[in-house]
């Protein structure tokens, strides 16, 4: 080695981000958003399961007695984020 230091943690972070960028906008148009609307369906998948494990999870502490309200209402926030991601697929939808 020649003794002088390599590119830092943040020198690094730079290069991987833009690297990415810009194999971003080398896509065609239609490819990126394809795969932003994949991500969105994705997302949308797991905030309707965590929604729906959030509610029956609320419903066991109901059961047993236990204050439900926190799970009911992590269920209520997963479930307004699927809605919303639902809202976002169909708007990006030709």
């Amino acid at each position: 080695m020649d003794g002088r230091p390599g590119p830092g943690k943040l020198e690094q972070l730079i290069a991987l981000a833009s690297t990415l960028a810009m194999a971003w906008f080398m896509l065609p148009e239609h490819q990126r958003r394809l795969m932003l609307m994949r991500a969105a369906e994705w997302a949308r998948r797991q905030a309707g399961k965590a929604a729906r494990a959030e509610g029956h999870a609320g419903m066991a502490d109901e059961l047993a007695g236990r204050d439900p309200a926190p799970r009911y209402g992590g269920a209520f926030v997963l479930a307004s984020a699927r809605d919303w991601l639902t809202r976002l697929l169909e708007s990006m939808r030709p």
